[in-house]
């Protein structure tokens, strides 16, 4: 396949050099993953082109967690919605969540914050091979903090 993948971030100014072959470049399974990362990081309404780019989840953020399954779940749901609508290069995503409380100390400003960190593990189905691939990302959630 002779598709073309730039690596994120893109650097604008190597257009403008002389040399335009330092174009940085990935394969199409780190272009997928970028291409995810962006979408988890991206809250809905950031994109001036298409409002609806994002994931849901930052709406969650926030929210005190009453059954960490349903939480869970409908975390999920948010990714597949998001994955789906924007990202058709794989298919038949499953998702697996693991949820934990993180506490981060800054001895310097005698300062403690309490975080939920997701790890977020996709498998999915790549349509250009018909394999399995997989990705992991992870995320700090509702920064709690204390003195």
């Amino acid at each position: 396949m002779n598709d073309r993948y730039y690596r994120m971030p893109f650097d604008f100014g190597v257009l403008f050099d002389s040399d335009s072959q330092n174009v940085a470049m990935c394969d199409e399974l780190d272009s997928i993953d970028q291409h995810i990362e962006l979408l988890i990081t991206t809250y809905p309404g950031e994109h001036c082109y298409d409002t609806r780019y994002g994931t849901d989840i930052w709406e969650m953020d926030f929210e005190r967690i009453v059954s960490l399954n349903s939480w869970k779940n409908r975390f999920v749901e948010c990714l597949a919605d998001s994955i789906s609508r924007y990202e058709k290069r794989i298919e038949d995503c499953r998702f697996s969540l693991v949820v934990e409380d993180v506490l981060l100390e800054d001895t310097t400003a005698d300062h403690v914050s309490i975080k939920k960190r997701v790890d977020i593990y996709v498998d999915a189905l790549l349509k250009s091979t018909d394999e399995r691939c997989k990705f992991f990302y992870t995320m700090y959630l509702g920064p709690l903090s204390k003195n």
